[in-house]
């Protein structure tokens, strides 16, 4: 998960003009052959910041960062003690319940499950979870911070 780390922060930090305007094309997109292009324009250009990542992680951890900025979540921080604890930062409700979503269709357990078989070699199944007190905690602070 150091990898996963480091790559979100290398993402960030380089200009992000490029990666925010894949983002808002796709959000805007019609049709899922634009939002596909656009995906893949995103996807091409976090793989082309991932200098400094093994090789066998680029895909799974582009694919990940990918999923994540498409919602409007940003990748705070992640921990690891005896679980992996990975801290996002939602904007919008919108992006705090597209996590939720996320989440809940199993995309993100699949994601970490292949990173993780990529690192240690071995059939992983990875099951990512958000808290339900968390989850209403963070939905009771950004309604607040609406008005």
């Amino acid at each position: 998960m150091t990898y996963l780390r480091e790559s979100a922060q290398e993402v960030k930090s380089h200009d992000q003009e490029q990666i925010e305007q894949a983002v808002r094309g796709y959000r805007q997109a019609k049709g899922t052959i634009r939002r596909y292009y656009y995906k893949d324009k995103l996807r091409r250009r976090i793989k082309k910041r991932l200098k400094k990542q093994p090789k066998m992680l680029v895909a799974y951890n582009t694919k990940i960062i990918a999923a994540i900025l498409l919602k409007d979540i940003d990748i705070v921080d992640v921990c690891v003690d005896n679980s992996i604890t990975l801290r996002c930062r939602c904007k919008t409700t919108d992006g705090l319940l597209d996590l939720d979503k996320l989440v809940a269709s199993g995309e993100l357990d699949e994601l970490f499950s292949l990173a993780m078989r990529c690192l240690i070699n071995e059939r992983v199944i990875a099951s990512v979870s958000i808290s339900r007190e968390a989850f209403k905690n963070c939905l009771k602070s950004l309604n607040a911070d609406a008005g």
